[in-house]
């Protein structure tokens, strides 16, 4: 009885939110909140299926020598997801299983696979999963018809309890929700608008805000979150000349230093390098004020990475050097980065430091304090690994960076559009260090549709370099003009 009842609540909420406009990935999401249902059993109810129908539409589209049942669904239904064995009422798919479900309920094989990691959820925000998306879709935050001239749909992972829900929004509407403080309703920063209104908000909470949108950062165009960031940090500071304390003033003139390092970086992504030095050396002494000295050495290593990009390999090898040196206490994960960025500049003179890379493969690994600093948070063996790539391609072989890069692709979630971006444009890089032209156009041609996606001015910037190497190698390459013109025209848009 009690399944039955759960049944018709599944059924109802699925109708009710298929009835207001809701995807089956947002409907997946819901119920696996709701109902705490595997993600197996999630996208099949969104799909509208009984375990019956989807054995008989599995066997009438793939027909072999051992028919699937409904009791084989019900096993890998009740599998806890990897890492966890079978047991005598639950069954791991095989991976063709797993890919013809996906077919089925039309949906990723890493929707069946993944549920959101507790250390990856947002903080969380009481409200009811339907009352959620129906506020959002009535509001009409919709996702907008193909072609919308409001622009691609972003999707928006909303926590609702111990699980979240997805609410996809075009980027206007997204942007007119935020600029309106609609987000308070969905993201963490719920209630920080009207504490900056009375002055009451703390450090936590606007360091909320900015973690909101240091985790969302490839979901808008990075001027917008700046606008945002930049608004709050004005909050902040007429707070902290309102505060006598010498305590809160001085840990709200940290987080100005930290809100200034992600400022710094957003312009980065716009390609405004002067903001970017500007902001940085603002993060830099908002944060000596402060007392965190990690920000000031971070920043350093800013200029380095700065550096990096314009060919200067020289200065990037100087000041991750002087950085490794400071006398300063300097936390291991930021030593890592040192250690890659004077791999880089090396690389750059056509010397390959593996050791280096190794070294700081390890640091990164073994550390377990860079949580203590947010800004550092995004540093991890990924990171490693993608300078890495950078090197061989400098300094060769090319085509371990093919792997490397190709792998790391594959594994971004689709919501991460500029990282894709860049690993692309280096995938090119790759491919052409390689003497593969058309491979490296492909790339190049991939990159660049992330890039208009993202309005990202560090990508495109990244493609110019590689449209150099192209045309000067391969100009007359049909695959290679078509990129160079693809490129300039974004380029004169």
């Amino acid at each position: 009885m009690a399944d039955a009842v759960a049944r018709r609540q599944i059924r109802d909420l699925r109708i009710r939110l298929g009835e207001q406009g809701a995807a089956n990935r947002q409907i997946a999401l819901a119920l696996m909140a709701r109902f705490k249902l595997t993600p197996l059993a999630a996208f099949r109810h969104a799909a509208g299926l009984s375990q019956s129908q989807v054995a008989d539409r599995y066997n009438e589209r793939w027909p072999g020598q051992h028919p699937k049942t409904f009791k084989q669904v019900s096993y890998w239904e009740r599998w806890q997801g990897p890492g966890s064995s079978g047991t005598t009422s639950s069954r791991p798919p095989s991976y063709e299983d797993l890919r013809r479900l996906a077919v089925l309920y039309d949906c990723l094989i890493d929707d069946l696979l993944s549920t959101t990691p507790a250390h990856d959820r947002p903080a969380e925000v009481v409200g009811d999963a339907a009352e959620i998306i129906s506020a959002v879709l009535s509001g009409r935050y919709a996702e907008g018809p193909e072609g919308d001239e409001n622009g691609p749909d972003i999707a928006l992972l909303v926590p609702v309890g111990e699980g979240t829900v997805t609410v996809k929004l075009s980027r206007r509407h997204f942007t007119e929700l935020l600029a309106a403080g609609g987000l308070a309703a969905l993201l963490p920063e719920a209630g920080l608008a009207a504490r900056m209104e009375t002055g009451s908000a703390t450090a936590a909470y606007y360091r909320h805000f900015l973690i909101a949108h240091q985790s969302n950062h490839h979901l808008l165009d990075p001027r917008t979150h700046i606008t945002a960031l930049r608004q709050v940090l004005q909050a902040v500071d007429q707070q902290r000349a309102q505060d006598s304390a010498p305590g809160p003033r001085a840990e709200l003139r940290l987080v100005q230093g930290e809100y200034a390092e992600h400022i710094s970086w957003l312009y980065r992504e716009t390609g405004d390098l002067a903001a970017c030095r500007t902001w940085a050396s603002q993060a830099a002494g908002w944060a000596l004020e402060g007392g965190d000295t990690t920000m000031s050495a971070y920043m350093m290593l800013r200029g380095a990475n700065l550096a990096l990009d314009q060919g200067d390999p020289q200065q990037a090898i100087e000041l991750a050097s002087t950085t490794q040196n400071l006398s300063l206490h300097i936390p291991p994960v930021l030593r890592a980065v040192a250690l890659a960025y004077e791999a880089r500049g090396h690389a750059l003179t056509g010397v390959l430091e593996s050791a280096k890379l190794d070294q700081a493969a390890e640091l990164i690994t073994d550390d377990t304090t860079s949580s203590e600093q947010g800004y550092l948070r995004f540093y991890d063996t990924d990171f490693v690994d993608v300078q890495r790539a950078a090197c061989y391609v400098a300094a060769g072989p090319p085509e371990r960076a093919v792997t490397i890069l190709q792998g790391k692709i594959t594994g971004l979630p689709a919501s991460h559009a500029r990282d894709r971006g860049v690993y692309l444009a280096r995938l090119g890089a790759a491919h052409a260090a390689g003497h593969v032209p058309d491979a490296a156009a492909h790339a190049g041609m991939g990159s660049l549709a992330e890039a208009r996606h993202t309005s990202s001015r560090h990508v495109l910037a990244e493609l110019g370099r590689l449209d150099a190497t192209l045309m000067r190698e391969w100009p007359h390459q049909p695959k290679v003009r078509q990129f160079h013109e693809a490129l300039h025209d974004t380029l004169a848009a």
